[in-house]
């Protein structure tokens, strides 16, 4: 395990212990009681513990690094009743290993900066939805690095590279790009999931630090959205 992913897992587990992982999903309207649940980038399975509290009939969880996988196993069986272990599996997008409408909740928190194409991304989370399902998403807004100037030094300018890239090219060369919520909602509305809710955390310098936008799969879409 790296110095990196230490620090990642203590600030994700004192994020639950204190009431914000389910504050982000509160300030969605989110309940996954009795609802099958997939969790995409679950991390070491932070989210997969606030989710576990509202009893889900199914909850899995996804990610492609196994460091955090095996982590997030072991700290699971001490936090979450056996009747709501979730599992956990080693998958990434664009391609989920999972059938057409399969769940009734998809949550992908703090991906959509990392994926190579929002697009094809948001439209494999979509195709694992059921109709009339909630999708729920979150990432980096502009703002975001500019709470980490000092700590990150080079950082903040490689986010800001990426995300200049990727706006005059259209493809993501360099991860960890920053976004504006306005364009995932308008590739949402196109492959009939249909935005909601939007709430932001903070803004710096009036720029939105991180989004969440919670959708709702449309009744209709229809399945060319594949």
């Amino acid at each position: 395990m790296t110095e990196w992913h230490r620090a990642y897992i203590q600030n994700a587990y004192h994020e639950l212990e204190h009431g914000i992982t389910r504050k982000q999903l509160d300030n969605l309207d989110i309940n996954a009681n009795s609802k099958k649940v997939l969790d995409v980038g679950c991390g070491p399975g932070n989210l997969l513990v606030a989710l576990s509290a509202d009893a889900p009939k199914l909850l899995i969880g996804v990610d492609i690094d196994e460091t955090f996988l095996v982590f997030g196993r072991s700290q699971i069986e001490e936090l979450v009743k056996p009747t709501a272990t979730p599992t956990l599996l080693r998958a990434s997008l664009p391609t989920l290993p999972f059938a057409d409408e399969t769940f009734d909740l998809v949550t992908c928190f703090l991906v959509m900066p990392h994926v190579p194409d929002d697009k094809a991304a948001l439209t494999e989370l979509a195709r694992v939805l059921k109709p009339g399902g909630t999708l729920a998403v979150s990432g980096h807004g502009f703002g975001f690095p500019l709470r980490y100037l000092k700590r990150f030094r080079l950082k903040p300018l490689q986010m800001y590279l990426a995300t200049l890239i990727y706006r005059c090219t259209g493809r993501k060369w360099i991860r960890n790009t920053l976004q504006d919520d306005r364009k995932i909602c308008d590739i949402l509305n196109g492959i009939g999931v249909v935005p909601e809710v939007r709430h932001y955390n903070q803004k710096i310098l009036g720029c939105v630090a991180t989004y969440w936008v919670k959708a709702i799969k449309s009744e209709t879409s229809p399945k060319a959205i594949q």
